[in-house]
C-alpha cells in the first residue's frame, strides 16, 4: 500500500510538470510551447559571404573552419537541427544559415555572428552618460591612459586597459575555454542565471597573477584595480578581485535571462571566427515539406494509434484500458519533457514517437502476458500482478536500455533531422520505462478486483484474460 502511495504522489508530480511544460505559459494554442523544424514550420535565412584573408594558402580549409564554428555554436545553443551549408559560387564561398522555428532573425544574427572575443582587462573610470568620447575630459583621460571606453552591459561606460596595472604580461586575450555554462544566481540580490567557465591550464597561471595583482582585501575598495570581463568590446563584469583564482575558474555576472546565459556559453565554448562574415541577404525560409506531405504523416500517426488502442482494448479488455493508458500518458510525458527542454520537433521526430508508441506497448504486453502466466498458476490476481513484474524488470530494462544507447549513438554521430529523430527516440524510451513499470503498475494494482483470472479451459488452453 505505501509503495502505491509512493508511485501515485510520483505519477501526479510528472504528470503535473509535463502539462505545466506543455501549457504554461500558452501564448498561441497547446502546442506553442514545443519548437517545430524547418520541415514543419520553416525559420530563419541568413546568407554570409566568407571573406578569407588575402594570401591565405588554403581558403578552403578556413571555409570549413567558419562552418565548424557555426554548428558549434547553433548545437551549444540547442538548434541541433539547424541547418548550416556552404555554397561555392562565382569564386566566392558562402555560409547558409537555416535556424528552425527562429522568429527574430536579429536575435539569430547575434548567436551566428558573434565574434565572441573575451579578454580581461583593468577597469581605471565608469562614466555614467552619454558618449564619454564627446566629453573632452572623458576623451583626454582614455588617450592619457592609453585605455578605451567601454558601453557595459548594465548601460554604464567604463575606461578599460587590456595591460593590468600597466603590465605587457598581464595581457590575457582570447583564452581557450574548457568549459561554459550558465548556472542559477544564488547570490543575496542578484537574480537571474550566470555564466561559470573554466579557462585552459595554460592560461591558469596568468589569470592567478592578474588576480594577484588587483586583489583588495574584502571590504576595502580600490576603483582603479577592478577586473573587467570584456566580451565583443562589452564589458560584460566589472569588480573587485576578493580572492585570488589560482584554478582559472571564474563566473560572467550580470542577471542574465536563461536564453541570454546559454547563447553567451555558447559562444565562449564554441571560440572566434577565424574569417569575417558579411550577410548578404536574410529572410524567411518555407517548411521543407509540402503541407500535403507533412498532413499524411500526421494523420498515418494518428490512425495507428487509434488502432493500437483499440488491439490492446479488445484482446487484453481491463489491462489493456491500462495500456491506452499508459500511452497517453507517455505521449504527454514526451510532449512535456520536449518543450521542457526546448527541443525541436521534426517529422522524423514525430516518426520517432510513433516508434516509442511501440515500444510502450511491448512493455505492457510483457508484463501482461507474465500475469497471465501468474494467474494460470492459480495464484491470485494481485500476487500474479506483483510476479508479473519482477519476472518482466530484466527483459524490459535489456530492450530498452538498448534502444537507448542507439538513440545516442545516432545523436551523437548524426546531424539535424537525425537529431531529432534519436531525442524523441530516446525520451520516449526512457517515459516508457518509467510508464511501464511505475505508472501501469499504480493503475493494474488499484484495478486488481476488477480483474478476472482466466477460466481453468483458458488457462489450460491460454487465451484471453
Amino acid at each position: 500500500m505505501r509503495g502505491d502511495r509512493v508511485r501515485l504522489v510520483v505519477v501526479l508530480i510528472v504528470l503535473v510538470g509535463a502539462l505545466l511544460a506543455l501549457f504554461w505559459p500558452s501564448k498561441g494554442g497547446w502546442t506553442s510551447n514545443i519548437r517545430l523544424g524547418l520541415d514543419i514550420k520553416g525559420g530563419a535565412r541568413i546568407e554570409y559571404l566568407v571573406e578569407v584573408e588575402e594570401g591565405t594558402e588554403t581558403p578552403s580549409d578556413v571555409v570549413d573552419d567558419v562552418w565548424t564554428v557555426l554548428r558549434n555554436r547553433l548545437d551549444a545553443a540547442g538548434y541541433t537541427e539547424a541547418s548550416v551549408k556552404k555554397v561555392f559560387r562565382e569564386n566566392k564561398s558562402y555560409i547558409v544559415v537555416e535556424i528552425p522555428g527562429a522568429t527574430d532573425t536579429v536575435q539569430a544574427e547575434k548567436l551566428i555572428g558573434s565574434t565572441g572575443v573575451l579578454y580581461f582587462a583593468q577597469v581605471l573610470d565608469e562614466y555614467d552618460g552619454e558618449d564619454p568620447y564627446e566629453v573632452p575630459e572623458l576623451s583626454l583621460e582614455a588617450k592619457r591612459e592609453k585605455a578605451a571606453w567601454l558601453r557595459g552591459r548594465n548601460g554604464k561606460w567604463y575606461l578599460v586597459k587590456k595591460e593590468i596595472m600597466g603590465r605587457k604580461d598581464l595581457v590575457l586575450e582570447a583564452p581557450r575555454i574548457v568549459y561554459a555554462r550558465p548556472e542559477v544566481e544564488t547570490r543575496a540580490g542578484r537574480y537571474g542565471y550566470k555564466v561559470s567557465f573554466e579557462l585552459a591550464k595554460e592560461y591558469v597561471d596568468k589569470f592567478k597573477k592578474i588576480t594577484q595583482a588587483l586583489y583588495v582585501p574584502e571590504g576595502t575598495y580600490d576603483p582603479k584595480k577592478r577586473l573587467a570581463i570584456v566580451l565583443d568590446n562589452v564589458v560584460q563584469f566589472a569588480g573587485q578581485v576578493v580572492a585570488i583564482i589560482p584554478d582559472g575558474k571564474a563566473e560572467i555576472t550580470g542577471n542574465f535571462s536563461l536564453e541570454e546565459a546559454k547563447q553567451l556559453a555558447a559562444i565562449l565554448r564554441s571560440g572566434a571566427l577565424p574569417a569575417r562574415l558579411v550577410k548578404t541577404s536574410s529572410g524567411w525560409v518555407a517548411p521543407l515539406l509540402g503541407r500535403d506531405v507533412i498532413d499524411a504523416s500526421l494523420k498515418a500517426g494518428i490512425v495507428g494509434l487509434i488502432l493500437v488502442l483499440l488491439y490492446m482494448l479488445v484482446y487484453y479488455r481491463t489491462m489493456g484500458i491500462v495500456a491506452d493508458l499508459a500511452l497517453i500518458y507517455n505521449t504527454i510525458l514526451l510532449l512535456g519533457v520536449m518543450a521542457a527542454g526546448k527541443f525541436i520537433l521534426t517529422l522524423p521526430g514525430i516518426a520517432g514517437i510513433i516508434l516509442t508508441i511501440g515500444t510502450t506497448v511491448d512493455g505492457n504486453v510483457i508484463i501482461y502476458e507474465r500475469i497471465k502466466e501468474e494467474m494460470r498458476l492459480g495464484k491470485p490476481v494481485k500476487t500474479s500482478i506483483a510476479a508479473g513484474f519482477d519476472r518482466s524488470l530484466s527483459t524490459i530494462l535489456d530492450a530498452n536500455i538498448t534502444t537507448i544507447l542507439t538513440g545516442l549513438i545516432l545523436y551523437y554521430f548524426g546531424t539535424g533531422t537525425v537529431k531529432g529523430f534519436a531525442i524523441t527516440l530516446i525520451i520516449g524510451v526512457l517515459g516508457s520505462i518509467f510508464v511501464n513499470l511505475v505508472f501501469s503498475r499504480l493503475l493494474l494494482d488499484s484495478l486488481a478486483p476488477l480483474i478476472k483470472p482466466p477460466r481453468v479451459e483458458e488457462a489450460q488452453g491460454g487465451s484471453k484474460q
